[in-house]
């Protein structure tokens, strides 16, 4: 069940539930690397995270549905052109700009 709205274009994705996606590591970490550009399928997402692509597959199912992964041929998975923000290692969801450039801060 698809939980988002749309405006024009953009997904509105309800914050509590865009909050409680963006809590979790993996999800950044599968976030950050799709950010990259590439379409990519759960095994290779899972092979490059060090992370089983059961719980990868997990992970993107969630992100998938909130609108905030999309999935196409040949089960590739990217990130809409519509969140990303020019020139930065970063992610527009409306409420939340996530900065994907502090993954490396300790």
């Amino acid at each position: 069940m698809n939980t988002t709205a749309t405006t024009g274009q953009i997904p509105v994705i309800p914050l509590e539930r865009l909050l409680t996606a963006v809590s979790d590591m993996t999800r950044w970490r599968i976030l950050d690397e799709l950010l990259k550009g590439e379409a990519l399928p759960v095994l290779e997402l899972s092979n490059r995270l060090h992370v089983p692509a059961t719980n990868i597959g997990k992970h993107c199912a969630v992100l998938l549905e909130l609108g905030m992964l999309r999935r196409g041929y040949g089960n590739l998975y990217s990130i809409p052109a519509c969140f990303f923000v020019p020139g930065q290692r970063a992610l527009d969801f409306g409420a939340v700009l996530l900065r994907l450039d502090r993954l490396d801060v300790k």
